[in-house]
C-alpha cells in the first residue's frame, strides 16, 4: 500500500499500490464475498479520473468471480474528464447528482429531477451500449398516504420512467417498497416502456428548451419521447423530418399501450401537462 495517500472525490479513501502482488487478490477476495451473497449490482462512489485503476481492479475481480455483477462508477456526479478512462471497466457511470431533495420527501422536480435533461446530452459522446448512463434511483414508489412521499405527481413520475428508459439507464427505485402504490407499480412494470430501456440503445436529443423531443432507434424502429419541462400544459409536435423519416407512420402510445392511428409527416402530443411526457413508437 502507498503511504496513506488520500483518494476519491472527497479524499475519503486511501490509494492502493497496484504494483504490489497483494493488491488484486485483495479486491478479488471482496468481490468473491459479494458474489457468494448473490450481489447483482455494485456502485463504487466518489470516482474521479484518479480512480480508474480502482475500477479496473474491481472489474477484473468481478470477471474472476464467475458472477455477473453490474458495476457503476459513481460520484455526484462523475466528472466528464473521467468518462473515457472508465469506459473499458465499468458497465455504467453516474452522470448526475443524487435524486434527493434533503427535505420531507424523497425528491422534488427541481431537486433534482429536471437536472437530467440538461446533463445527459453532455455524456452522450462518452457512453456506449456497454457503458451506459446511470441517472440514479427513480423516485417512483409512493405519493399517497402517510409514508415517505416521492415528492412527484404521477405525470412527473411517468416522465422519470420515460426519460430513464430512453437513456437505457439502470431502473431501480428509491423509497420504502413496502409502501409502493398501485400507480407506481403500473408505471414501473409497463413492458413496452421497460423494453425501450432494456434495448441498451442510446437516445438523441432533437430539440432543446422547455418542449423537448428525443429519439431512439431500436432494430430499425424509431421511438420518440416528448417532454414538457415548462410550468403549464402545452402541445408538442414531432415532425418526421426531424427524426429522419418520411411518409405515413403508425403511431403507438407506449405508456397507454394504445395505437393512435396513421399520421403523415408529423404527430402532435396535445395538452402535455407541466413536467409531463409522451412516448411513441413509429412504424
Amino acid at each position: 500500500m502507498l503511504p496513506l495517500t488520500p483518494t476519491n472525490k472527497w479524499g475519503g479513501n486511501w490509494k492502493v499500490d497496484y504494483s504490489k502482488p497483494c493488491a488484486q487478490p485483495y479486491f478479488n477476495s471482496i468481490i468473491d464475498k459479494y458474489a457468494s451473497w448473490g450481489v447483482d449490482f455494485l456502485k463504487v462512489d466518489g470516482v474521479t479520473a484518479d480512480n480508474v485503476p480502482d475500477i479496473q481492479a474491481i472489474s477484473q475481480a468481478i470477471d474472476q468471480s464467475g458472477r455477473s455483477i453490474w458495476l457503476t462508477a459513481s460520484a455526484w456526479p462523475v466528472d466528464l474528464a473521467a468518462g473515457d478512462g472508465l469506459r473499458p471497466w465499468a458497465n455504467g457511470v453516474r452522470i448526475d447528482t443524487d435524486v434527493e431533495c434533503y427535505c420531507g420527501t424523497t425528491s422534488t422536480w427541481t431537486s433534482s429531477i429536471d437536472d437530467r435533461w440538461a446533463d445527459l446530452p453532455n455524456w452522450l459522446s462518452k457512453v456506449t451500449p456497454s457503458y451506459l448512463p446511470d441517472l440514479d434511483s427513480m423516485p417512483i414508489n409512493n405519493n399517497t398516504g402517510s409514508a415517505l412521499q416521492d415528492g412527484l405527481n404521477d405525470a412527473e413520475r411517468q416522465s422519470v420512467m420515460t426519460f430513464w428508459s430512453m437513456g437505457s439507464a439502470p431502473l431501480y427505485v428509491g423509497g420504502d417498497v413496502y409502501w409502493m402504490d398501485n400507480s407506481a407499480i403500473a408505471i414501473l412494470t409497463n413492458p413496452e416502456v421497460v423494453a425501450v430501456d432494456q434495448a441498451a440503445v442510446l437516445p438523441t436529443r432533437i430539440t432543446a428548451g422547455n418542449s423537448q423531443v428525443w429519439k431512439k432507434v431500436i432494430n430499425g424502429v424509431t421511438y420518440a419521447a416528448v417532454y414538457n419541462l415548462g410550468s403549464s400544459s402545452t402541445n408538442i409536435t414531432v415532425t418526421w423530418s426531424s427524426l429522419g423519416l418520411t411518409g405515413n407512420k403508425t403511431v403507438r402510445d407506449l405508456v397507454a399501450r394504445t395505437d393512435l392511428g396513421s399520421f403523415n409527416s408529423s404527430w402532435t402530443a396535445s395538452n402535455v401537462p407541466a413536467h409531463g411526457s409522451r412516448l411513441i413508437k413509429l412504424s
